[in-house]
Order: structure tokens, then sequence, then C-alpha cells
């Protein structure tokens, strides 16, 4: 460990392993609506409402840096108790990063709400997401949250979030719930058009009031271990893993139509920008599928 102390922050260069120092790791989740995450490093600004545990945390650190280095313990903690104010920045610096595989479930239960799932806990992930999505974020613990989906501002948050495929020493490996985009979308699709308002009535018969720990059996689901880019394509286009070419085509046809940009060029810049983006994932996922099932 390292560490420098700079007119307008204080540098930790450190590995991973010290993640697994409790009171290290406390502090961080701590701040996770206070920090901003950066390739393989932290920044964590001052809360008053949190100096205590800003101090207590500077006192330790003083204390596991002076017994592994020359310096007075002290003479440390002044220094540092000096800089408390200032943004800390965590960064991660080791050879040969390890990269766990996080798997995240994605639902969307209604127009309104959408429901992240982690396959096992793991907080730091939710800190991550928290962080991202600070503003949406109804519920959450070690394993699940759930965000206000209801505004544009929101599910182009979220778009921006989901592309982002790492995290510090995590990679994420996302799965989707089948008809994610028709039901997240439902209030923008005109209700003449085809089975929106089916979607429409599913939605609002799977909402829920307050938190339910039990919505978890999506990674019991059948095919959930298949190759996770035909899995990924399929989703996209919002069929069952190994669906066939017909079914295909007729998916394709049916998003492509309900997610053109022209029926949403009346709305602001945001949702024009969104439908374009699905629409072009609908259209390669549909060239891929359609290669790939014409060469079996």
């Amino acid at each position: 460990m390292k560490i420098f102390i700079k007119s307008n922050m204080l540098i930790i260069q450190t590995d991973s392993s010290i993640l697994s120092v409790e009171w290290f790791g406390d502090f961080i989740l701590s701040h996770s609506k206070d920090m901003i995450f950066l390739p393989m490093s932290i920044v964590i600004f001052f809360d008053e409402m949190l100096s205590n545990k800003r101090n207590e945390f500077l006192t330790r650190l003083a204390k596991l840096y002076s017994e592994k280095s020359e310096f007075y313990y002290e003479q440390l903690l002044n220094n540092l108790l000096k800089y408390r104010h200032k943004p800390i920045k965590l960064e991660f610096k080791q050879e040969g990063n390890i990269m766990s595989d996080v798997e995240i479930y994605l639902d969307a239960i209604s127009s309104k709400e959408v429901k992240i799932l982690l396959k096992e806990n793991n907080s730091w992930i939710i800190a991550y997401f928290s962080s991202q999505l600070a503003h949406f974020v109804t519920e959450h613990d070690s394993r699940r949250i759930f965000l206000n989906a209801s505004g544009e501002r929101s599910k182009s948050r979220l778009d921006r979030v989901l592309k982002r495929q790492s995290f510090l020493f995590f990679n994420f490996k996302f799965t989707y719930s089948k008809n994610f985009l028709t039901i997240l979308f439902n209030e923008y699709i005109n209700n003449n058009e085809g089975d929106s308002k089916n979607w429409e009535n599913s939605s609002n018969n799977n909402q829920s009031s307050g938190f339910n720990f039990n919505r978890e059996n999506s990674f019991n689901s059948k095919g959930y271990y298949q190759d996770p880019v035909l899995l990924g394509h399929y989703n996209t286009l919002e069929l069952s893993y190994g669906a066939k070419y017909e079914d295909v085509k007729g998916g394709y046809r049916r998003l492509a139509k309900m997610y053109h940009p022209d029926r949403v060029m009346h709305k602001n810049e945001t949702i024009v920008n969104l439908y374009t983006k699905k629409f072009q994932e609908i259209h390669n996922s549909y060239q891929f599928l359609k290669d790939y099932l014409k060469e079996e």
C-alpha cells in the first residue's frame, strides 16, 4: 500500500486484498452514493453526515500504514486528518487482475418498475448500481435492487449503465426477462399496435406494493445456462432460447415495427435516441440469428 497526499485529493494505492479488511470495506460501502467509479479506481467524496466514519477510517488507515512503513503513527494521522474534507481516491494497482463473473438478471416488472437481481450476494455490485442509479432506487438489499423506471430520464440512465460490462474486479453477465423491452417501453407504444394493450394488462398484474423478497426464481428458468451470446440475441428479440427461424423472423418484424424511431419523432431527443438504439440492437440480433440458424 502507498499513500499520496496532494493539494486536492488523498490517494491510496493498494491491491484488491484490502477489500477483505472489514473496516476498509465498510467505509467504502457506507459512501456508495458519494462515489464515482473509474477504471480500477474509486473516488469517494466528503459527506458531512458521515464525517465520524471518515475520521475513524483515517485513524485506522494511519495505524495500518505506519505498521508497514517507517512513518510514525501520530505524524501520519495528523497529516491525513488535515485532508479529511478532501476526496479520497482508491487506486487498485496489481498485475494480472483476476476478474470474477457476476450473473445479473434484469426484469421489467412493469413500465414503471425494474428489478435487478444478483445470483449471489455481492455488496460491491449493489453499491455500484446504487451509486449509478441513486435517484431511482426504491428498495435494495445485498442481492436485489428495485428501480423506479417511470420517467424518460430513468430509462435513459438505466440504458447507459447497462452498457458497461465490468466494474473493478467483476465482469457483468446480464440476462433479461422475456419481453423486457416491450414491458419497459409500453407507455410509449400506441395501444392500437398489435398486442401492446395485452402487455400493459400483463405488466399491471405483475406490479406489487412494497418489497418482495420472493421474486427470485429467474435463475431457475429453463435455458439460463445456454450459450450466452445466443441467449443475448434471443432475449433482444424477446424469444425463448432455441426459437426457430420463423419465430425469429416474426419477433423481429413485430419489434422492428414497435421500436422504429419514426414512431416517436414527436417525442423529445432522449426517447428518440433510446428507440434508435433499441431498433439497431433488434436489427443486429435478427441478422446474427438469421445467419446462425441458416448455418445449422
